[in-house]
């Protein structure tokens, strides 16, 4: 390069990025976007003109252009905002997605652009012919291959949003068919790519103790899948291990399922479970049909719980049910929370256990169940199963069939009712829902006959249940009550009749099956005046027929509140139970960010004082935080002193990486150390290869953007694109409109793309393919005249095969990206041969880096 080529560059090269910018800023987002009816009030006799005919008028000396290269600006006059050719874009109507497909960009009168509307646009826009105008309704019956909307709907706009690559239809609600706001076609349900899916979670354990040696034990959860057109082959597993009983593989349940349209709902074949939303859930191996609410759409729908609880240290929580591991993971010191347990198939009380890092455990219990939901007028849910009874460690597994169905009645009154039936146990359960001006009241009851055999013989029975909720706006308080009361020893449950026939048939003792007598839980919460915090009580309370001295109830009440940057909670609860263990604890915790005011990722810092009724007191410090980039890296510290165990402490971390999440945690204390190493994430084997994430979810979008390694999954935490081209966005929603985007930031800068975002409906489980198109190439920075003035700012960049690659900065300056080592780029400024000229190129093989995409080669060069 010349000595006077480096001096225009180095004058040109900034401030005409920054005139370009600006005006291309101008262009893309002005209120010029091309409408169909778009109305001009500046016409001569005042009344409405359509945009169509009315240009814009641009000041072309805005552009600083001298002499004889001015640019023609005559083809954004008419608001085009985007180069004739093919784009594949998301099309929404009235701002809700109707399809994903290929629109074509033609060239009109006065260099207009606008997309040539197909008969299939025009059909997925649900017009109500009825109310459209007679001569609009002609012109709809013979659709031409390219329609103009304005001339068949009055009042109609499309839009074209270049930054979405939407778009935008806007058509009179009276000319529409009614649907629901949120209302996705089935048609757009994207079934997804054949893939095998495997989702994984693995722990390691190692605690040495001073008086009992070293303790060591391993957790792993896997889930399966394999996708093949609309079906989903499902399996969920886990192994256990520990070194004094050795490991075990325990499978939970494999199952097939697909999408049943007709029905909003699926069919579920093999091992599965019942919903319990009637009866108690029960775990099966047969065939189940059952509608699905998320097949709704938002505006018209409508349980794991929560779990709550405290650790002393790094701890290890086990949720079981019916002895069957549900869940586990590791927890830091301080109250945690488990809001993601997934379905659980067995019916029954969720039983926790916390395992201490000094080796003590704390456990109870949690009652679960689901209430009766009131419905819509006209909708309805139901499922119909048939299978055989399926709970581990039961010689009995009787064929059994069951059915639910509720209806909204009214606006106030939903009707439900469910039958079970096995060779020796049938139920009838009818009920409704009310909703009353003092609350929502639903009741049912039960009737069942159970056949047992031996001495118990035939036990007939019923259960009452009555739930009530209630929001009070008046004064900030919600209250739930659900209470059930078993009002004969003869009712039983249907698991509850197959263990006790279970029982006699082995010789056993049939009152080891409790059957259960009531069971009431409460829950209030009252927020209280602005400034003054929340109080919350709960209570609940459980006991049988046949063991008089096993019930259990607990009682919480608790206060929270800020000042500033300070959160303050104090809490109570009290354990009673039959065995004279009663406890009370209390717990005063204070928390606050390190730095305030500076952002999500700054540490807090907490302190919490307990006391019980045995005499026990503890106090607990805590620093938690979090940093990179997206905060990817997580880390807690923990101190903590009681009077039973004397002092403690621990450290634990996570890491986000691009393939998995990684954690570890190290805690000491008096007589102890425990090590825990655990990893998970997701892996998604498909036609283009395997590909990694640090997240596992049963629906991913497989992002497919080659040649751009590197690149960010947006709101997923360390996923990048690898060097395949392929990534995993997680936890989509299916049924709904989800929006899958990437960052450019960490990808080559010689990669550039169409688009950075698109919106995708995925059925439940799939996997669903986003590609995103990339261009790749070497970045050239060119600075060029003709006739001895710099090229026209905003001209036009065509590359050898007269495809648009770019325009012209201010200075002549064009940045652009070539495939090809040597060519020749095309400038036009006006369709006119002398407004048009030529720049020969050819990559320099001796530019540093060459070899590098983000290596930007420079010179200068007269257009000729």
């Amino acid at each position: 390069m010349s000595k006077q080529g480096l001096a225009v560059l180095r004058k040109n090269v900034f401030l005409p990025c920054v005139y370009l910018y600006c005006f291309s800023t101008f262009v893309f987002f002005s209120p010029f976007g091309f409408s169909a009816t778009e109305l001009n009030t500046n016409s001569e006799d005042g009344n409405p003109t359509s945009s169509e005919d009315t240009a814009a008028e641009f000041d072309t000396q805005l552009l600083r252009q001298e002499g004889q290269n001015k640019i023609d600006v005559s083809r954004f006059a008419y608001g085009s905002n985007v180069m004739p050719g093919k784009y594949r874009i998301d099309i929404l109507v009235n701002e809700n997605l109707v399809s994903h497909e290929e629109v074509t960009f033609k060239e009109g009168e006065n260099n207009r652009v606008t997309p040539c509307l197909t008969p299939d646009i025009i059909n997925s826009i649900n017009l109500n012919l009825e109310k459209v105008p007679f001569d609009a309704r002609k012109g709809l019956a013979a659709l031409a291959a390219c329609t103009d909307l304005a001339n068949l709907i009055p009042d109609a706009t499309v839009k074209f949003d270049a930054d979405k690559q939407q778009l935008n239809i806007e058509v009179p609600q009276i000319y529409l068919q009614h649907t629901a706001r949120g209302n996705i076609d089935p048609a757009l349900w994207d079934s997804g790519v054949p893939a095998l899916m495997l989702g994984y979670y693995m722990n390691g354990y190692e605690s040495h103790y001073s008086n009992a040696g070293t303790s060591r034990s391993f957790y792993s959860s896997l889930n399966a899948g394999l996708n093949i057109g609309k079906w989903y082959f499902r399996h969920n597993g886990s192994y256990n291990w520990d070194q004094d009983t050795g490991g075990g593989y325990q499978s939970n349940n494999t199952y097939v399922q697909r999408d049943t349209e007709f029905v909003r709902g699926h069919i579920y074949l093999g091992q599965y479970y019942t919903s319990g939303q009637m009866f108690n859930s029960v775990s099966f191996t047969g065939a189940q049909l059952a509608t699905d609410d998320r097949m709704l759409p938002a505006s018209q729908r409508g349980y794991a719980p929560q779990i709550k609880g405290i650790a002393k240290t790094n701890a290890k929580v086990t949720v079981r049910q019916s002895g069957n591991i549900l869940y586990q993971t590791t927890v830091a010191p301080g109250a945690f929370q488990i809001d993601d347990l997934g379905p659980t198939g067995y019916g029954g009380d969720l039983d926790v256990t916390i395992e201490e890092a000094d080796g003590s455990t704390q456990q109870y219990s949690i009652p679960y169940s689901s209430l009766a939901q009131s419905l819509r007028p006209g909708a309805q849910q139901f499922t119909a199963t048939a299978g055989k009874l399926r709970d581990y460690g039961e010689s009995e597994q009787p064929m059994f069939y069951e059915t639910t169905f509720m209806r909204g009645l009214t606006n106030i009154l939903t009707a439900y009712t469910g039958t079970q039936y096995s060779q020796n146990y049938q139920a009838v359960l009818v009920g409704a829902a009310v909703g009353t001006p003092v609350g929502a009241v639903s009741a049912d009851v039960t009737q069942s006959w159970s056949h047992i055999g031996g001495k118990t013989g035939d036990m007939v029975g019923q259960s009452f249940r009555l739930s009530y909720s209630k929001l009070i706006n008046e004064t900030n308080s919600n209250i739930t009550i659900a209470a059930y009361r078993y009002s004969s020893s003869g009712y039983m449950d249907l698991q509850t009749a197959v263990q006790t026939r279970d029982a006699i048939n082995h010789d056993g003792d049939p009152n080891t099956v409790w059957r259960s007598k009531n069971q009431f839980s409460l829950s209030l919460n009252q927020g209280l005046p602005a400034g003054m915090g929340n109080v919350y009580i709960s209570s609940s309370m459980q006991n049988y027929w046949n063991n008089g001295d096993s019930y259990n109830m607990q009682y919480q009440v608790g206060y929270s509140n800020s000042y500033k940057w300070l959160n303050y909670s104090i809490n109570g609860s009290r354990n009673k139970a039959g065995n004279g263990q009663d406890q009370t604890t209390w717990y005063l915790t204070l928390s606050m960010p390190l730095w305030p005011g500076h952002g999500g990722a700054t540490p807090y810092v907490s302190m919490r004082y307990n006391q019980d009724s045995d005499g026990g007191r503890g106090e607990q410090a805590n620093l938690s935080g979090s940093f990179g980039g997206d905060n990817q890296y997580n880390y807690n510290v923990s101190g903590s002193h009681d009077n039973y165990s004397g002092s403690s402490g621990s450290v634990s971390g996570s890491w986000e990486g691009s393939k998995a999440t990684v954690n570890g945690s190290y805690s000491t204390g008096s007589g102890y150390n425990s090590t825990s190493v655990g990893m998970s994430g997701g892996i998604v084997a498909h036609s283009g290869g395997v590909t990694f994430s640090p997240y596992n979810s049963d629906n991913y979008a497989l992002i497919e953007a080659k040649g751009a390694e590197g690149a960010k999954v947006a709101g997923s935490a360390g996923s990048t694109i690898d060097s395949s081209g392929y990534a995993l966005s997680p936890s989509l929603v299916p049924y709904q409109q989800n929006r899958v985007a990437i960052n450019p930031e960490g990808s080559d800068l010689g990669v550039e793309f169409e688009n950075t975002a698109q919106e995708v409906v995925p059925r439940a489980g799939s996997v669903v393919k986003v590609k995103f198109t990339t261009h790749t190439g070497t970045p050239l920075l060119i600075v060029s005249t003709t006739k001895g003035e710099p090229l026209p700012f905003g001209a036009d960049v065509f590359d050898d095969e007269n495809t648009h690659i770019g325009a012209v900065s201010q200075g002549g300056v064009i940045y652009v990206k070539v495939s090809k080592p040597k060519g020749t780029l095309t400038i036009k400024w006006g369709e006119d041969v002398h407004n048009q000229c030529q720049v020969a190129y050819a990559l320099n093989p001796s530019e540093p880096n060459q070899n590098s995409k983000n290596a930007i080669q420079r010179f200068a060069s007269i257009c000729q």
